[in-house]
C-alpha cells in the first residue's frame, strides 16, 4: 500500500493508493485545484442530479473534481473498463488476434448492434460483452488470475467465474486506481509487449479535438446496486504529451449513458487539456 498526496479544493490530502504493479509511485507535486474549476466540473454532476468525481493525472500529479470527492479512492466494479486490460491479456498471451472474428451464433443479445459478427476493435467500441466474455473464456480462470494479479489491477481478485468477474464483481478498483492504468497504459508502461499496446490503444481511439486525440473506454456497472458508471482513458495532446483522466458516477435511472462522455468533454475543455 502506498502513499500519494492529492490536491483537492487547493488543499493537499494523503491517501491511501493501491496501484498497479508497474507504477512506482512516487510523491506527486502539490498543486492548488482551481475553485472555479472545482465548482464549474462540481455543477455538471449536480445538474445531472447524480454524485461523481473525475480524476486527472498528469505528471505525477493527481487532481480530483466532482461533487463526491470520496469516489476517488472508493471501489467499484470496472463493468466495461476491464475491455481494455481482456484484450491486452488475450493479446499477449496469443489468445487472440486483432483479426479473428468472434461469430454470432443467432441467439439474441441486450442489444441488437451487439447481434453480429465482430473483431476485437468493432467489439471494443460497441463495447459489446458477449465478445468479451468469450475471450475470458478462451484465456481460461487461471490465467486470467495469474495476468490481474500481476498487473495488481484493483483488488486483483477475480473469484471463481472468468466471465463476469468485472460486471457483478469480486474484482473492483477505485478511480485512482484506473486513472493510474490509464497513465501507464498512455505511456506503454504496462507489462505487456509495446506492439500489445498500440494494438489496443488503437482499438479505443473515440474522439480527436483540436488536434488532441482521446482515447478511452466506458464502463456501466448494470448488475449492481447502485449501478456505476465509468470512462477512463487518456488524452494525446497535439504537442504529445499524455494527461489521463478517470470519470466515475452513480448511473441513476434516468440517466443516458452519454453523460459520461459529456461531462468528460466539458471537464477536459475547461481544463484546457483539450
Amino acid at each position: 500500500m502506498s502513499k500519494k498526496l492529492l490536491s483537492v479544493f487547493g488543499i493537499s490530502i494523503l491517501v491511501s493508493l493501491s496501484a498497479c504493479s508497474t507504477s512506482q509511485v512516487t510523491s506527486s507535486k502539490i498543486s492548488n485545484v482551481s475553485t472555479q474549476h472545482q465548482q464549474a466540473i462540481a455543477r455538471y454532476f449536480n445538474e445531472a442530479q447524480t454524485q461523481g468525481v473525475i480524476v486527472i493525472k498528469k505528471g505525477e500529479q493527481i487532481d480530483i473534481y466532482g461533487n463526491d470527492l470520496t469516489r476517488a479512492n472508493t471501489q467499484y466494479v470496472p463493468a466495461s473498463t476491464f475491455k481494455m486490460l481482456n484484450a491486452l491479456i488475450g493479446l499477449e498471451n496469443n489468445k487472440v488476434t486483432v483479426d479473428d472474428v468472434f461469430k454470432w451464433n443467432g441467439e439474441k443479445r441486450s442489444y441488437p448492434i451487439w447481434e453480429k459478427d465482430m473483431n476485437l476493435s468493432e467489439a471494443m467500441s460497441l463495447s459489446a460483452v458477449p465478445v468479451y466474455q468469450e475471450l475470458a473464456k478462451r484465456i481460461g480462470l487461471d490465467l486470467m488470475t495469474k495476468e490481474v494479479k500481476r498487473v495488481n489491477f484493483g483488488n486483483a481478485n477475480i473469484g471463481t467465474e472468468v466471465d463476469n468477474f468485472w460486471l457483478v464483481g469480486p474484482l473492483q478498483i477505485t478511480p485512482i486506481q484506473e486513472v493510474e492504468f490509464a497513465d501507464h497504459f498512455a505511456h506503454k508502461k504496462l507489462p505487456f509487449k509495446p506492439e500489445v499496446q498500440e494494438a489496443v490503444k488503437n482499438m479505443i481511439l473515440i474522439k480527436e479535438v483540436n488536434g488532441n486525440k482521446i482515447y478511452a473506454k466506458s464502463g456501466w456497472g448494470m448488475d449492481v446496486t447502485p449501478q456505476v458508471g465509468w470512462l477512463t482513458g487518456w488524452v494525446e495532446q497535439a504537442d504529445g504529451k499524455k494527461v489521463a483522466f478517470s470519470l466515475n458516477l452513480e448511473m441513476k435511472s434516468n440517466l443516458p449513458g452519454s453523460i459520461r462522455n459529456e461531462i468528460v468533454l466539458k471537464s477536459l475543455d475547461d481544463l484546457g487539456i483539450i
